[in-house]
C-alpha cells in the first residue's frame, strides 16, 4: 500500500512553521492574495512526452487548509484518494496572534496529538509534542525574515537531527534532515514548479527524492480560492 512519501518532519509538523498572524501563516505556503482555502492532492509521477505529469493519486497525502478572512491559518483537514477524513488539525492561538498550540485528532486514533509551542524570540519557537499525557519529543523552529521555516532541531530516541529548507525567492527549493552530530543527511526532497495561477501562487509541483531531480517521485497540485 503506498502512503504519503513525504519527510517525517513534514508529516508531522505540517503547520508548526506559522509565524503567528497572517503575514506568517500565508508566506510559510508562498501564499499571495486574499486566499480562503487551499486543496492539496497528490500523485504519483509519471513520465509522459518527455515530461513528468500526474498519475494514480496516492492513497493518503490529500488536505484542505483554511484560512480567515484575516489570512489567519484555521483548520487543516487530511484526506485519502477517495475523500474520506482522516484526521484534521486545529489551532489555539494567545490574544497577540501566536499559535500555542496545535491539536491533530482522528477518528483512528485513541489520543489526540498536541504539539504545544512557546515563542521565545521572534524567531525561534520551542516545541513539545504530545500524545495524550505522553511525551513524545521536543524541539525548536526556526525563521527567517519572512516568518518562513528555516530549520527544525529536535531529538528523537537520543538522536538529534536538524531539518532544514532551503528557500529562492518565494518558493521552497529544497528539503533536507540530518544527524546533527556527524552531519549526514538521511532526508532529501528537491522540487521543481510548473504552473502557477494569476496571483502568482504555485498549482503544481514536483517532488524529487535524494540529491538530483532524475526521477519525480510525486506531483502536488494545488486548487486555491480566495475571499
Amino acid at each position: 500500500m503506498k502512503t504519503m512519501r513525504l519527510l517525517p518532519a513534514l508529516v508531522l509538523f505540517v503547520f508548526v512553521s506559522s509565524c503567528g498572524g497572517p503575514k506568517g501563516d500565508l508566506t510559510r505556503s508562498s501564499l499571495k492574495g486574499h486566499v480562503k482555502s487551499v486543496a492539496e492532492h497528490q500523485y504519483d509521477a509519471t513520465a509522459k512526452d518527455g515530461k513528468w505529469v500526474a498519475g494514480r493519486p496516492t492513497i493518503n497525502g490529500h488536505r484542505i487548509t483554511e484560512y480567515d478572512e484575516d489570512g489567519y491559518y484555521l483548520v487543516s483537514v487530511s484526506l485519502n484518494h477517495m475523500g474520506d477524513t482522516l484526521g484534521s488539525t486545529k489551532v489555539i492561538r494567545n490574544g497577540e496572534g501566536d499559535m500555542i498550540e496545535e491539536v491533530y485528532t482522528s477518528p483512528y486514533e485513541r489520543n489526540a496529538t498536541r504539539t504545544k509551542l512557546d515563542r521565545v524570540s521572534p524567531d525561534q519557537v520551542n516545541f513539545e509534542l504530545w500524545e495524550g499525557d505522553r511525551m513524545l519529543f521536543e524541539g525548536a523552529n526556526y525563521f527567517d525574515s519572512k516568518g518562513r521555516m528555516m530549520q527544525q532541531v529536535r531529538v528523537v530516541n537520543n538522536v538529534e537531527l536538524a531539518i532544514h529548507w532551503v528557500y529562492e525567492d518565494d518558493l521552497l527549493m529544497e528539503n533536507f534532515q540530518e544527524e546533527v552530530e556527524t552531519g549526514k543527511r538521511t532526508y532529501t526532497q528537491l522540487y521543481e514548479y510548473t504552473t502557477f495561477d494569476d496571483h502568482g501562487n504555485w498549482t503544481e509541483r514536483l517532488v524529487y527524492p535524494g540529491a538530483d531531480r532524475i526521477k519525480a517521485e510525486l506531483v502536488i497540485r494545488r486548487e486555491i480560492t480566495y475571499y
